[in-house]
């Protein structure tokens, strides 16, 4: 499949078994959940990307994490996160190439071509032997609607299923160049 046309939202929110939940006002608990549909905004998912991003920098986890801030200049708040991550693993971020990222810090960066469908789409997939965990949110709005894009509203899943991840990361594969950790 061509990455102007990849949707992880798309490829997987079928596979994920459940009724869509509203996570706007929900406790942690619920955000930590193995696997759910949900509708939320943007403070939601930064939760869970940042429990999934610990579980990595904490655990050590050797593998593949997966990123899709839709534009790179998104990334730049968490940069040093995922810098850190890349002592273990393998880290891909793809985005938009709207500012300038060192391409000497040890993440692979993948440039989605104008129009893409995954700049859509906010993911975090983690692939190790030891941790599995995907995040994919589809972006209802788009940037520019709210004065605050904390309010941005975004559906999607979050899973632990390694069939699911799996999907996901073997459509990913082919935009990658991969080096393996030792």
């Amino acid at each position: 499949m061509a990455i102007k046309k990849l949707s992880l939202f798309n490829e997987c929110f079928g596979q994920v078994e459940g009724n869509v939940q509203k996570l706007d006002n929900s406790p942690l608990s619920q955000l930590n959940a193995q696997s759910l549909k949900y509708e939320t905004k943007v403070p939601q998912l930064e939760y869970m990307c940042l429990m999934m991003e610990n579980i990595v920098l904490t655990k050590k986890l050797k593998g593949n994490v997966y990123a899709g801030f839709q534009k790179f200049s998104r990334a730049k708040n968490v940069l040093d996160r995922f810098q850190a991550m890349t002592e273990y693993s393998n880290v891909h971020i793809f985005g938009e190439n709207d500012a300038v990222m060192d391409s000497t810090d040890g993440i692979n960066y993948i440039e989605l071509p104008p129009n893409s469908e995954l700049m859509r789409e906010w993911f975090l997939i983690i692939d190790s032997p030891t941790f599995k965990s995907m995040m994919v949110a589809y972006d209802m709005e788009g940037f520019g609607v709210h004065e605050v894009e904390e309010g941005r509203k975004f559906k999607g899943v979050k899973t632990s299923s390694p069939r699911v991840i799996e999907h996901a990361t073997n459509l990913l594969a082919p935009y990658i160049k991969v080096t393996v950790k030792g």
